[in-house]
């Protein structure tokens, strides 16, 4: 939009003469449009995070070659000495978990839920195949699958308050001392249900004295620790 020199009114750009006081408008240069898509700063480029990539990609391959061998070294050694797979399964079930838990630890899921989501889907896998082994499932149903969901529930709802309250600081290490509690509660009553020593008075004192600890140092660190002191912990870890 452009404006007449004489009288100020808003004129279209094609109106040379002015519509209201016929003032001849003078015809100023535009730039052309391609001027004006070209960026007048150069684009950063920061070439750690590829060079990251690149160093994790190549430790990646080294580590799948290296599972391979191994996997296959242990079923031939197996295979040679009983002259069927025995103890190479378990071995070769807890090498190739290991190697999902490597490939989702290495970035290459980048979303964190389904990160946490893989990690105890893998766990569940191992713990099952673990169990199934031996013929039948004797602690894979009431020990490892409520553990394993519940500490990825857990995990999840952890990092979920974290972003939808926008969590830093040091109420970062408060959730995660209250979710690392919660998670020892959880295994801490399968376990004793497992062995049939389930007490609810026992497990209630037990959680008391769990938490207690936790809220007093939370309490002391939003109120008694001196400013100073928290500022030095923030800096220091990058809170």
């Amino acid at each position: 939009m452009a404006y007449c020199p004489k009288c100020g009114i808003k004129v279209e750009r094609d109106n040379r003469p002015c519509p209201l006081c016929n003032f001849h408008i003078p015809k100023v240069q535009e730039e052309n449009e391609d001027v004006l898509r070209v960026k007048k700063f150069p684009k950063t480029i920061n070439p750690y995070p590829t060079y990251t990539r690149r160093v994790l990609n190549r430790i990646f391959i080294f580590i799948t070659l290296l599972v391979f061998v191994a996997v296959s070294l242990l079923f031939y050694i197996d295979y040679e000495l009983n002259n069927t797979f025995t103890w190479s399964r378990y071995s070769n079930l807890s090498v190739l978990a290991g190697w999902v838990m490597v490939y989702f630890t290495f970035g290459y899921v980048r979303n964190y839920y389904k990160v946490i989501i893989g990690i105890g889907l893998d766990a569940l896998i191992l713990l099952f195949g673990l169990d199934m082994l031996d013929g039948s499932l004797e602690w894979f149903i009431p020990l490892a699958f409520p553990i394993v969901t519940g500490t990825t529930v857990i995990g999840i709802s952890y990092w979920s308050v974290i972003r939808a309250l926008s969590v830093r600081g040091f109420n970062v290490i408060g959730f995660l001392f209250i979710a690392i509690v919660i998670l020892t509660m959880w295994v801490n009553f399968f376990i004793q249900n497992y062995q049939n020593k389930t007490d609810p008075l026992y497990w209630i004192i037990v959680t008391a004295l769990q938490l207690l600890p936790v809220l007093l140092i939370m309490l002391y660190v939003r109120y008694g620790m001196p400013e100073r002191i928290k500022q030095k912990i923030a800096r220091k870890f990058h809170l």
